[in-house]
């Protein structure tokens, strides 16, 4: 088909306007407007005027309005209409028909269309349509409902009436079946269409979140496990090495939420492991997540699991735990990365060479669950020396402290924790002095009670809880004597509340001074290596067996202490008839079950009115 200037176009529409002919008369042509000031006194007629709202035409309301024009008609946006829905029926509905006046339909966008019926009808190719110079180049982008964002259209009928004041693009919100739009269903795709470069893949995140960045983008200040810490990443903005390493084997944010705890077992550059590991423990310290339990499943074929294991939750230390079982040399990276268990294992100075020994190698048996013979013979050889003989009474030392301190009675607690609560005090910013006592034997609470009840300043409540837990055995994987004493895990913690709770104290300025200690320790080599006494006694063994009434029938065995009507094992046999828990036992005269710290904490620098 010839394209014709403006001038010849309007020259071939008088002819047209001058015959007797009342077919409609079509322009092909993307400049719309030129013909407005050559045929300004038509009436002129829009198709969205038939086009209500979020809807398509209404072609026979369309069709009724033609039939019934008063002059002649110049309509627009047919061609728009067409190209933008592909229902061609409404142009060959308006090709033949006969109307009452001449029409012309200025149209854009359906050129080639409109060509190709010209080349069907030979009387139509050379009385009602000729073509003009130029090419319509439309960029609509349709936004689906679900997509609350600002749009130049608000539905269709509104599209159609940008597109015949002449625009080429423009943005509209419809859920209708439009061809040639760029569609925009997610806020992925509105991202997308907002930056061409955005670096992500639709299913980084789900739509509730796309939504959310399209809004938002700020991605500073979540914690590792949030999705804007993950879609910090789109734009090369996490600063932290090892969640970029996370980010980077992540191809959306559920595999983003597992690599933070995976993505550690895959650094192969031991430069970089270690601060690797320290970043990773921080982001996922206060993390309750799912995927701990398969972690720790697949360290199991790790020879050096250790490595990957920090003390963030009990499952983890738990694993630690069990992981130096029957170890005689404990591995550096297990005190490294348990460091609540280095504090325990770190030597308290008894300012006794042999006292200090003996609790290095009991921590160490206790903590591995060795079957140490000379270690039990060295408690046999204790049992006649005695040397907690050594300590002042536990009623001296509190005898000569200051009246005026709060005390506090922690049943159970032994000396073997004296270096775990310095640390801790010392982490806290705790002021304190620490003095080894020796309690009342037998170490039964009912002969070690005199203390608390005759203290002659203010005191807290007994707690009992690290008693109650060493005779609790149910709560814990201990189910026979040798079991892996993983409830020593417990036992930090219940330390652990017990110094916070006399920091909040001494804080709140309801006392100048606190004084812990306890009625008497535990024994858990008493468990491990109990074994009844060779001959059977009168009187049945007690608590645990580690003592019975003394009597006149029976000679004391040389291996127990007798006092206050009580013979106590100073070593690990047992009297017959006594249960043996599988935790820990008191009673005897062993080191740890006799010997008890006596602590007085203060606030340094306090000064109370």
């Amino acid at each position: 088909m010839e394209i014709l200037s403006v001038d010849d176009a309007v020259n071939k529409i008088n002819i047209y306007l001058s015959c007797d002919n009342f077919r409609p008369y079509f322009v092909i042509s993307d400049g719309a407007e030129n013909f407005k000031k050559f045929f300004g006194n038509f009436e002129q007629i829009y198709i969205s005027e038939f086009c209500q709202g979020d809807f398509f035409v209404d072609s026979d309301l369309l069709i009724d309005k033609l039939k019934t024009l008063q002059r002649n008609a110049l309509f627009f946006g047919l061609g728009e209409y067409i190209f933008f829905t592909a229902q061609e029926n409404i142009l060959r509905r308006l090709q033949d028909k006969i109307f009452n006046k001449k029409i012309i339909f200025v149209c854009r966008g359906i050129a080639n269309l409109l060509e190709r019926l010209a080349d069907e009808d030979f009387k139509f190719r050379t009385n009602h349509i000729c073509r003009v110079a130029g090419k319509e180049n439309f960029s609509v982008v349709k936004y689906g409902s679900n997509i609350k964002i600002p749009t130049d259209a608000k539905n269709f009928s509104e599209l159609l009436k940008l597109l015949e004041s002449g625009k080429n693009s423009a943005s509209v919100q419809t859920d209708l079946p439009l061809v040639n739009v760029k569609e925009i269903n997610t806020f992925f795709d509105v991202l997308k269409n907002r930056d061409a470069y955005f670096n992500a893949t639709p299913d980084a995140l789900n739509d509730s979140q796309w939504q959310k960045y399209f809004f938002d983008e700020n991605c500073e200040g979540y914690s590792p496990e949030h999705w804007r810490s993950f879609a910090a990443g789109f734009k090369n903005k996490i600063s932290n090495p090892y969640l970029r390493f996370v980010f980077s084997r992540s191809a959306n944010f559920e595999t983003y939420q597992k690599n933070l705890f995976f993505a550690l077992l895959d650094v192969e550059d031991e430069k970089n492991f270690e601060e690797f590991y320290a970043q990773r423990k921080a982001a996922i310290k206060n993390i309750s997540s799912p995927y701990l339990a398969e972690y720790l499943e697949r360290l199991k074929n790790f020879p050096d699991a250790l490595k990957y294991l920090t003390d963030n939750t009990s499952e983890e230390r738990r694993v630690m735990i069990q992981a130096v079982q029957g170890k005689e040399k404990i591995p550096a990276l297990f005190e490294k990365n348990f460091p609540a268990m280095k504090d325990y294992l770190t030597d308290y100075d008894f300012n006794d060479t042999e006292i200090t020994n003996y609790f290095r190698q009991y921590k160490k048996i206790k903590l591995c669950n060795l079957d140490d013979e000379n270690f039990k013979n060295y408690v046999t050889e204790l049992a006649l020396s005695r040397p907690y003989n050594k300590f002042e009474t536990r009623q001296k030392i509190l005898e000569d402290s200051d009246s005026a301190a709060k005390l506090y009675w922690l049943d159970a607690l032994g000396a073997e924790f004296a270096s775990y609560i310095k640390a801790r005090a010392l982490q806290l910013g705790l002021s304190i002095k620490i003095k080894i006592a020796r309690a009342d034997l037998p170490t039964l609470t009912f002969q070690n009670k005199n203390f608390y009840d005759e203290w002659r300043g203010s005191k807290f409540a007994k707690n009992p809880k690290l008693d109650e837990l060493k005779h609790s055995p149910e709560s814990f994987d201990a189910h026979g004597k040798c079991s892996t004493p993983t409830y020593i895990d417990e036992e930090f913690k219940i330390i652990d509340s017990v110094i916070s709770e006399i920091k909040n104290s001494l804080a709140n300025r309801r006392a100048k001074k606190i004084i812990l200690t306890s009625d008497h320790g535990t024994s858990r080599l008493a468990v491990m290596f109990g074994r009844e006494i060779k001959f059977k006694m009168h009187s049945e063994g007690e608590h645990g067996g580690r003592c019975c009434l003394a009597n006149d029938v029976d000679e004391k065995p040389l291996c127990a202490v007798e006092n206050n009507g009580w013979w106590i094992l100073a070593n690990y046999d047992r009297f017959s008839g006594g249960r043996i828990s599988s935790l820990e036992v008191h009673g005897g005269a062993t080191l740890e079950e006799i010997l008890v710290p006596v602590i007085e904490f203060s606030l340094p620098n306090l000064e109370v009115n």
